[in-house]
């Protein structure tokens, strides 16, 4: 899904993301279940006649024009455990919260060209340093959102993940190369999309297909990991209370 693990490219472009943000706040303060496996089913595909790139192409298309979507799950790179609950509503923003493992969390709200960081203390640390900078970063912030333009270098790549054209395109190494039979997933008739990094996508067996799961096995080039999304699930774009909110300029950003 979205060019074949979409929770790889959103919890990759948050921990870069997050970590610049990390760097920058803290050096001038003196930064889900993915449902059930899917079932074998004999119905006729009506996706039959299309190859595994047709079917993953309209499915793209699909999610591109959809007016909102959300996506949640879980990922394993790099040794951390990432958790994913992101809402997107096109044109408009997103909002979410990615867990970065050991307690670490952050929550994105992104309205038109301004993004609200959140991170809770484990988060600065782990990406900050146990340093004097951190606590005094910390202390500053005083458990309130980050308000940065999204044009601003350090929350580009955050601001990146409100698009779902940008999850899409982000990784052109993994290409469709085969479809599997007709299958259920939590009662919905779906067709996987095997991926040439050992990733699995699933789309609704319909005329107009849609993503509903991406998987992939420990070991994979994906990276392991499962994400559901649900196209057309409504999303609420809500800037933080201004009392919750820090400019980043207080931070030298």
């Amino acid at each position: 899904m979205f060019e074949g693990r979409p929770w790889a490219q959103i919890t990759l472009a948050a921990a870069a993301g997050v970590s610049c943000l990390a760097v920058a706040a803290c050096g001038s303060s003196t930064a889900s279940s993915a449902g059930a496996a899917p079932s074998a089913s004999s119905t006729v595909d009506p996706l039959a006649s299309l190859s595994a790139a047709k079917v993953n192409a309209e499915a793209i298309a699909d999610a591109e024009a959809a007016p909102s979507l959300t996506i949640d799950g879980t990922a394993s790179q790099s040794g951390k455990t990432y958790t994913i609950d992101l809402g997107i509503k096109r044109g408009a923003g997103c909002t979410g919260t990615i867990g970065m493992g050991a307690g670490a969390s952050m929550k994105l709200i992104v309205i038109g060209k301004t993004v609200y960081f959140l991170g809770n203390d484990q988060f600065w640390k782990a990406e900050g340093g146990n340093t004097a900078d951190t606590s005094a970063a910390i202390a500053l912030i005083d458990g309130r959102y980050l308000e940065v333009p999204a044009s601003d270098k350090n929350v580009s790549q955050l601001a990146d993940m409100c698009s779902v054209s940008s999850l899409m395109t982000s990784d052109s190494t993994a290409v469709p190369d085969g479809k599997g039979p007709v299958t259920t997933l939590n009662g919905t008739r779906v067709v996987p999309v095997k991926l040439s990094d050992g990733s699995t996508d699933y789309v609704t067996d319909t005329s107009k297909p849609e993503f509903v799961k991406a998987s992939a096995p420990a070991g994979s080039k994906a990276g392991e990991g499962n994400a559901t999304v649900t196209i057309g699930a409504p999303v609420k774009l809500t800037a933080p209370p201004a009392s919750q909110v820090l400019n980043g300029s207080e931070l030298g950003m």
